[in-house]
This record gives structure tokens, sequence and C-alpha cells, in this order.
């Protein structure tokens, strides 16, 4: 009867936890941006912003495809603002510029206090140009051609003040291919991303690789000044606009831009601990999750093994058909795995190593969480004093 009630109850929250994944897909290809028309259309001027901090692996590729932009017929500008690099990147974007008009190099200056870097070379670069729209792309997104001109027109057309897109994440390392398609099923276990896009819900979910904002929307919510203390600023500010009435979108981009976030384990777990607890909400429900996925995910190995012991030691057909179950049950959980690995492209034998997988993100939830507890954390060589956020409801 035990491994009847353990079967039961294991196949009936694997299927729920493969209902939610799959209503995450079908929302997901649901809110996906276009291909580029195929005629030109009528589009406002745009200004594109690069942060950017010793990024000298990333940069040239990245204005590389920003300069390919085509279609943009009410112009375009590219700003690069070199937050304090030591790696050459603001001599390598100079070089560029001396080459192609739409290119300005600035420098950020001295980050004021209570300031995070991302935030303060964000406005700095938003407050260099008067265009309709401000494009803000991370230095290691790579942009194809047609990326946007086809979000603008996406953006005028559905009434949108802010527009946060999802490139294809590329995976090189073993440990990215571990760990991010992990976090990412995570991710879309606990998420719901269909309200995210409802103007009369405060939910939010963004991506801000890639994030078009109109101006005057921009500049009435108070940009980047208004979140600059802000580990996940992107996600604050598209709040901010949100709830003050500005229609927000969150859109699939995955054939337009695609990023390498982290090419080390060093790098992958120092960005990840950043803001894993901001992603999944907030410090408790982050390690909540995180351990229960790390929980499950070794169950579906432990599981069907002591069922199926049970059921030869003692053959019943209740033992039987519980071991049945959570062998049918963990298989889903291996068939979701090995289908992650393909989504990304990577070796499906990395979809069998997802007990190691879901255990390395638990304990990135845990340092995430350990970090906010400490107030402080480290990101390309600043550490920022962070203050602690009171619960939801309260001042």
């Amino acid at each position: 009867m035990a491994a009847l009630l353990a079967g039961a109850v294991w196949l009936a929250l694997i299927g729920w936890l493969l209902l939610r994944l799959l209503r995450q897909l079908r929302t997901h290809r649901a809110a996906s941006l276009g291909c580029p028309a195929a005629e030109p259309v009528a589009l406002p001027a745009v200004a594109i912003i690069v942060p950017a901090r010793n990024e000298i692996a990333n940069i040239e590729t990245c204005l590389a495809g920003l300069t390919a932009q085509r279609c943009l017929t009410g112009g375009v500008s590219i700003i690069v603002v070199d937050d304090g690099s030591q790696d050459g990147t603001a001599e390598a974007v100079s070089e560029m510029a001396r080459d192609d008009r739409h290119i300005a190099l600035i420098a950020s200056g001295d980050l004021p206090t209570g300031w995070m870097g991302k935030p303060h070379a964000c406005w700095r670069g938003a407050l260099q140009s008067d265009a309709e729209w401000l494009c803000f792309i991370d230095a290691d997104v790579r942009a194809a051609p047609g990326l946007v001109a086809t979000a603008l027109a996406a953006a005028q057309r559905q009434r949108i003040d802010i527009l946060s897109l999802n490139p294809q994440q590329e995976l090189g390392s073993f440990w990215e291919r571990l760990i991010i398609p992990a976090g990412l099923v995570l991710i879309g276990c606990v998420q719901d991303l269909r309200p995210v896009n409802d103007p009369d819900t405060a939910d939010i979910a963004v991506n801000g690789q890639v994030l078009l904002i109109r101006r005057a929307a921009y500049f009435a919510a108070g940009g980047h000044a208004a979140v600059r203390s802000e580990i996940c600023e992107d996600k604050a500010l598209a709040l901010r606009i949100k709830r003050a009435g500005g229609q927000y979108r969150l859109l699939g981009a995955e054939h337009l831009a695609r990023t390498r976030m982290y090419t080390s384990l060093a790098a992958l777990w120092e960005g990840l601990a950043k803001n894993a607890t901001e992603i999944l909400g907030d410090g408790p429900n982050a390690v909540a999750a995180a351990t229960a996925a790390m929980v499950i995910g070794w169950a579906a190995l432990l599981l069907p093994l002591l069922t199926t012991i049970s059921a030869v030691r003692e053959p019943s057909v209740a033992a039987s058909a519980g071991a049945a179950m959570a062998v049918l049950g963990s298989a889903i959980v291996i068939g979701v795995q090995i289908g992650t690995a393909r989504y990304f492209r990577i070796p499906p034998l990395f979809g069998l190593l997802f007990a190691g997988a879901y255990t390395a993100v638990a304990a990135l939830a845990w340092r995430s969480f350990a970090l906010r507890r400490a107030g402080q954390v480290t990101w390309k060589g600043r550490t920022y004093a962070i203050q602690r956020k009171a619960p939801a409801g309260r001042p």
C-alpha cells in the first residue's frame, strides 16, 4: 500500500508540474515577436544604449550586429556607455566609432553613492539622446539585422510603452549547460506568464538584455534614476512603468537575438547568485522552490528504484501499480529534461544529469539568500551594499 500511495502521489505531482510547464510553453509561443516585415514601415527615431563594463570579449560582435540594423527609417544612434572598464573595452569602441558615425562612446564617470553600476550607465546613456524610443541592449547580445525595427514596429502597432525581449540563450561550457536549463525549467514551474502582459495586474517578468522603452514613459517613471539601488533594475523599472499605467509586454525573440551570459563557472556563480532570489520572487520563496526542485530531482532517480524493490520483495497488484506509476512519473521528468537540452541545442546527455543540476541551482538560491541576508553582493569587481526589502504589504 505504501508503494501504491508513493507512486500515485509522485505521478500526480509530476503531472501537475508538467501541465504548468506546458502552459508556460504555450504562453511563451503565443507571445513571440514576429518576423521582420517584408516592406519597410515608417518608424520613429531610436537610441540604442549599451552599458558596458569590461566587455572586451563581447563588445565588437555586439556593435557589429547593432550597426547592421536595417529599416530604422526614423534614424538610429548607438550610445555605448563605458562603466569604468579596465580591459580595453573603451578603446575598442573608440576605434569602431571612428569608422561609423552612428556610434558614440561616453564614460559613465564615477559611480555616485547609492547607485548600482548598470542603472547608472543606462541613465547616463538615456540623458544623451532625445529620440522617441530608447533601446537598452546588453553587450553580450548578438542582434540579427531586423531586431530593433521589428521590436519597434510591434511596440508601435500594439501601443506598448515598454517591451522586454527574450533572446536565444547560447550555452558553451559544461556548467552553463548543466545549470542554466535547469534554472529555466524551475522558473517555468514557479512563474505564471499569463498575467505578465495583463495591464490590470502587477505581475511582472522581465529580461533586461533587450529592453525597448518609449522615452516619455521612461522619464515619467523616473528612469533608471528611480531604480538606482536595485539589483534587478530592469524588473523594478518595468514594474514602475506598468503600475503607472504603461503598457508592458514580454515577448520571445529567439530568432532575432542570441546571447551567452556567462563563459565560466566563476562568472555564472557570481551572476546568478546576485539575482536568483529576485527572479524567483523573494528569498524564502526562491530557497523553497530551488530546494524542492533538488528533492524532486533526486526523487526521480530514487523513487522508481525503491518502489520496484518493494514490489519485488512483497509482490502485489498494489505494489506493482505503485512502482509502475513511479517509473512513469520519473520517465516524464527525464523526457522533459532531454527535451530542454534539445531546445538549447546541447547534447541530450545533459538532460540525464538533472539531479546534479538542480542541486547546483539550490546551492545558488541558498547563496543568493545568504548574500541578501548579509546585505551585499559582488558583480564585475564591485561590491554593493543592498537593503533588505520589506515583505509584501508592509512599508
